[in-house]
This record gives C-alpha cells, sequence and structure tokens, in this order.
C-alpha cells in the first residue's frame, strides 16, 4: 500500500503539464523588471530578455526531484545549441544564500548561468504553479511557451527548435 501511495504522488509530481501553447503572457522586460535576482557571487543581477535568438529560462529549487532530473537535459540543449544562439538561465527559487547554492550548482552538472529570484514574485508575475517551470523566450523578448512540471529533451526541444526554425525562415513567433 505504502508503494502505491508513494508510486502515485510520483505519477502526480511527473506529469505537469503538456507544454500545449497558452495565451501570451508578455514579454520577458515586463514580467521581470520590478523583480530582483542575484548572482552566485551575490551580485545584483537581470534576466538577459534580450541579445539571444532563444532564451530558455528553467524555474527549479534544490529540493525538487523533478527538477534535477530535467536539469542534465537543460545541461545537454546548452551544449549542443548554445552555438546556434539559444541561451539558457536556471533560476533558483530555494530560499538560501546564492554562495551556499554553489555546491549544489556543481554537483548537479549546471552549465549555464545561475541566477537566484523570490519564489512568490517569480510564480506570480508568470501565472506557473509548480516548478520545474520553463519559459521558452523569442529573440524579441516575447515569451513563446511556458513549460510547467517535468518535461523530456524531446519536450523541451520542441519549442527551442520552432523559434530557430521560424529565425532561419524569418517568420514572426
Amino acid at each position: 500500500m505504502k508503494y502505491a501511495v508513494v508510486f502515485f504522488m510520483v505519477c502526480g509530481m511527473l506529469a505537469g503539464c503538456s507544454g500545449q501553447p497558452e495565451a501570451p503572457i508578455g514579454s520577458c522586460s515586463e514580467l521581470f523588471r520590478d523583480v530582483p535576482f542575484t548572482d552566485l557571487e551575490g551580485r545584483e543581477a537581470r534576466l538577459p530578455c534580450q541579445g539571444h535568438q532563444v532564451l530558455v529560462v528553467n524555474f527549479w529549487a534544490t529540493w525538487c526531484g523533478p527538477c534535477k532530473l530535467e536539469i542534465p537535459q537543460l545541461a545537454q540543449i546548452a551544449n549542443e545549441y548554445g552555438p546556434q544562439g539559444v541561451s539558457l538561465v536556471g533560476v533558483c527559487l530555494d530560499a538560501a544564500t546564492p554562495k551556499s547554492l554553489q555546491p549544489a550548482v556543481k554537483a548537479l552538472g549546471i552549465n549555464y548561468p545561475v541566477l537566484v529570484g523570490s519564489a512568490e514574485q517569480v510564480l506570480e508575475r508568470t501565472g506557473i504553479d509548480g516548478i520545474p517551470a520553463t519559459l521558452i523566450i523569442a529573440a524579441d523578448g516575447t515569451v513563446y511557451r511556458r513549460l510547467v512540471g517535468y518535461h523530456t529533451r524531446e519536450e523541451l526541444l520542441a519549442p527551442i527548435k520552432e523559434l530557430l526554425k521560424k529565425m532561419k525562415e524569418n517568420v514572426k513567433p
């Protein structure tokens, strides 16, 4: 019985959302204009909403099991698609100090910049109701897709590839 309860809890956590397109939630710069972030050195930082082909912003926490499963896939995407203009940024929503996160970032193999943010402000601004959560942002700063819950590599890559294709074809997202 105990294993059945655990099984259903894990299935519920991994289910997340389907990643289907939703109503637009705004632009990166509008959403995060007044939201303070800190880098792992403790300095004030901002999300780089411009200057990329595709920006992938992943919201996670060190205590989140599905987040830890998704991070290696994001690291692979950063390696493979970085040369094509895909930038990744992780935003840790833990209530920890930036410096205390450095060992976790190293242990998880995160190879992209990590910022620390306020869970309350981020979730309120984005309408995200759980983590892991990922925003796929177009070159013009528009939030193209919002993915909530654990997603496979293929599910994460689908909107990234769509945006790269549109950029190549010079089609507005």
